[in-house]
């Protein structure tokens, strides 16, 4: 063979490799992440699974003034700061203070004035972790007085929450994707399995019980592989600190999943599968589908508004599980159609003491048609209406408190 030759059938060879190397075939993909403030009328909030406490979450007493946690490796120590002399008449109540945040070379502070509002502080606070890596965090909360009957004495104390405000964004797919990855743990790092990622945009949702305006949007946990409009992507390797991640296509069987929320609801439903080692968030509009790997699939978390119902002049908001839920069998070939029905049944167990009816509060379960657990939010402003109805003919018995 001619040395031209030789050099055409190279130039073919390598060509063809650059093909296949561009489609992907064994080829990563690094994805640059970069620092980003959360919109002010956004926030991200990490799936409320089981019964810990979040891990922002403070108090402070007279006898514990102080808590410590751990940004980035390095330790910030809070403190509030009431008012060296109460306001005039004030026996129990919310009293304006101070948050201090310090750090070994930084010391921050805010007011606290609105309790339960979270749209009070608008201005995060930036904390300088290692090699200049910058932190965007926010907290509030609430200075309590409160007055022991018997000494008189009154006794301060502040309660409140922290949340990241920061995330690290970047795009993914031949379409640009945005992604956004959460440090849920607010521990200043970034590690699959224990911080969260939003993918694409989604229908937030309200709480209406924090009177705030902000559009909450769940941050599914970061599994091993991320669903998009542009297939499905392997992790394999997320940088600590946020800077860098490198993905693989996935190449493997695929199929679609769809689940439609209950009748007029809209928020968001993340579904995880241990064995297809995948967690997805949609909407549940009917007709749309998400892209998954075949699996057993249930309910991590959802949250949904409820439209006004009865004499309910607002939304309310509702939880749902997937806690002893059947799982979902998820095959290769056809589209699976999960359909949430809202509350169908009421269980619970129940004794009769003294002629009366008592039924234990951890017996009490509201199921679906599928299985899954509601938890209607606590308003007390706004408690459910309880209604009998028997043979077709519906009487309204009261309100309903529970919680």
């Amino acid at each position: 063979m001619s040395h031209f030759r030789r050099m055409v059938l190279l130039g073919m060879v390598m060509g063809i490799v650059a093909v296949l190397w561009g489609c992907g075939a064994g080829g990563s993909v690094k994805v640059s992440l970069v620092t980003t403030a959360i919109p002010a009328d956004i926030m991200y909030v990490p799936p409320l699974v089981g019964d810990d406490d979040p891990p922002g979450q403070f108090h402070l007493t007279e006898a514990n003034p102080t808590q410590t946690f751990t940004f980035g490796g390095i330790a910030c120590v809070v403190q509030a700061q009431a008012p060296a002399k109460m306001p005039d008449g004030v026996r129990t109540g919310p009293v304006p203070a101070k948050l201090l945040i310090k750090t070994p070379t930084q010391e921050l502070s805010y007011d606290l004035l609105n309790p339960r509002n979270l749209d009070a502080n608008t201005k995060p606070l930036e904390l300088t972790l290692d090699h200049g890596r910058k932190y965007l965090l926010k907290g509030d909360g609430s200075t309590y007085v409160s007055t022991d009957p018997e000494t008189k004495k009154k006794k301060v104390a502040t309660t409140g929450i922290f949340w990241s405000v920061g995330v690290q964004t970047g795009k993914i797919g031949k379409t640009k994707i945005p992604i956004a990855l959460y440090d849920s743990n607010l521990d200043g790092f970034y590690t699959s399995g224990e911080d969260g990622i939003v993918v694409g945009s989604l229908t937030g949702f309200n709480d209406y019980a924090w009177i705030s305006k902000k559009k909450l949007h769940f941050a599914q946990p970061l599994s091993k592989y991320i669903s998009t409009a542009d297939g499905i992507f392997e992790i394999q390797h997320l940088a600590k600190d946020g800077s860098e991640l490198t993905v693989l296509p996935y190449r493997g069987v695929t199929t679609r999943l769809e689940v439609i929320a209950p009748p007029k609801c809209s928020g968001q439903i993340i579904m995880t599968s241990s064995d297809a080692k995948l967690n997805v968030t949609v909407n549940g509009k009917a007709g749309e589908s998400v892209t998954v790997i075949p699996g057993s699939y249930t309910i991590l978390n959802a949250a949904m508004n409820i439209p006004p119902q009865g004499s309910q002049s607002e939304d309310s908001l509702m939880f749902v599980s997937g806690e002893g839920m059947p799982a979902v069998k998820v095959e290769a070939g056809a589209k699976r159609v999960l359909v949430l029905s809202g509350p169908k049944v009421f269980e619970f167990q129940a004794a009769m003491a003294d002629g009366k009816v008592n039924i234990k509060p951890q017996t009490l379960h509201i199921k679906g048609q599928a299985g899954e657990t509601y938890e209607l939010g606590y308003d007390p402003e706004n408690l459910p209406e309880v209604y009998l109805n028997v043979d077709g003919k519906s009487t309204l018995l009261g309100k309903m408190e529970y919680g």
